[in-house]
This record gives C-alpha cells, sequence and structure tokens, in this order.
C-alpha cells in the first residue's frame, strides 16, 4: 500500500456546515409552496438523492452548472411529492442561505495541523460564483489548490473531476487520501479513482449497500488518529 502523500477534501457538510441552512431553507420551500404536511427532513434527504443521481446521468462528458442541477434536483422532489412549486425559486432562496455559512468548529485547527505535513486540496462539485464558495474562499485556509466541477467541468463521482485533483498534487491515486460526507460522490468517487476514502459521517448514517470507505469518522480531528495521517 502507497504511503499517503496529500490529502483531497469536499467542501459543503465537510468543511463548510450548511446543514442548519439546508434545513431552514427545506422548510421555507415547503412553506411556500404551501406543502407544510410534508416532513421537512424526508423531502431533504430525497432532495439529496435526487441531487446525486442528477450528477451520476450527467456522465463524463456532459456538464451543466451545479445551480442547474440544483432546479432539477428540486423539480424532481417536487414532482416526488406531488408539490406544485416553483424549483427556480426553491433554489434561489436556498443558495442565498449560504451568505452566512461557515466552517465546523473544528476545521481551521485541524488543517492548519495536517498542512504541516502534507499538500492539501478541495475537490468540489460547486460553481465557481456560488456564494458560500466565495466565503469559504475568504478564509484563506491553507490549501494548494481549489478544484470545483465548474473548473474541469465534471462532477464528483465521475472520474475527471479526481484526475484534476491528482494532477493539481502532482500524486499517484494510491497517494492521496479523500474526504468528504458523501458516500456516493466521496467515497465511491474517489475509491473508483484509485484514491482511498474516509467517509467523514457527521450525522449518523448508515451505510449504503455495496458501500465500504477506507475510514469512518465524526469529527476532522480524527484524520489526526489514523495511522494513514499520523504526525
Amino acid at each position: 500500500m502507497s504511503k499517503i502523500k496529500a490529502l483531497s477534501f469536499d467542501l459543503y457538510r465537510t468543511l463548510l456546515n450548511t446543514r442548519d441552512f439546508h434545513e431552514q431553507a427545506v422548510s421555507e420551500i415547503l412553506a411556500v409552496a404551501r406543502a407544510t404536511s410534508v416532513e421537512p427532513a424526508l423531502f431533504h434527504s430525497t432532495w439529496d438523492e435526487f441531487y446525486d443521481d442528477v450528477h451520476l446521468e450527467l456522465g463524463p462528458d456532459r456538464f451543466i452548472r451545479e445551480q442547474d442541477v440544483a432546479v432539477e434536483s428540486l423539480r424532481r422532489a417536487f414532482r416526488k411529492f406531488g408539490i406544485d412549486g416553483d424549483p427556480v425559486a426553491g433554489t434561489n432562496l436556498w443558495l442565498h442561505k449560504y451568505e452566512k455559512v461557515d466552517l465546523y468548529p473544528e476545521v481551521e485547527e485541524t488543517l492548519n495541523i495536517l498542512a504541516e505535513r502534507y499538500p492539501m486540496v478541495v475537490t468540489s462539485n460547486v460553481d465557481n460564483d456560488d456564494i458560500g464558495f466565495a466565503v469559504f474562499k475568504a478564509k484563506n485556509l491553507p490549501f494548494v489548490d481549489i478544484v470545483t466541477s465548474e473548473s474541469c467541468k465534471s462532477y464528483k463521482p465521475h472520474g475527471k473531476i479526481f484526475e484534476a485533483t491528482l494532477s493539481a498534487l502532482k500524486c499517484q491515486p494510491g497517494e492521496v487520501l479523500h474526504v468528504g460526507d458523501s458516500q456516493r460522490s466521496d467515497v465511491v468517487g474517489a475509491q473508483n479513482a484509485g484514491m482511498r476514502a474516509v467517509w467523514l459521517n457527521r450525522r449518523s448514517e448508515e451505510l449504503k449497500h455495496g458501500i465500504k470507505p477506507d475510514y469512518e469518522i465524526v469529527d476532522l480531528r480524527e484524520l489526526l488518529d489514523l495511522d494513514i495521517v499520523l504526525l
């Protein structure tokens, strides 16, 4: 097994805490659509599933902006629950919540420690003009590069975006550890690209059938205790 020489991190729900904003946005979207009888948590998880579905369907050779992925996935969620809602207005409501997004409490300290030993990049399904992305970049965290879906016209879990990550790090796949919260986009995507994958399971979710991360953690500080990245 190759020695880990570099790290890659997902952005949303891994470094940036968007969960509360998502929950608030979903409740407001359902209220605007007069669908208050729908359980927000169930709608939220369904929307997330459709979000991943759209990324997968695009494949390695088709690309639309992440905002358009959000609109299409929300349209499907509305249809699933029989809601007569406006997916464009709902997406805009959701995106503007990101103006106040912030890092998880342990992120900055943990990354600063890891940066003493490893070059690190962000690998994110995100538009380059995304509001939350702008907030993140202003933090000036110790990343050598940021690889976005828009910059390489590809989404996780497809290989093209991970190839861009490897190029940015100048590493072989087995030398990179990718950390993210999405079982499909981050774990499956990174492993298919030949990387090792850490599943950040902040919400105590169950693993889907057939998905086996190399490591599972609930907090980024646990990275400092893994044998392969122990400082």
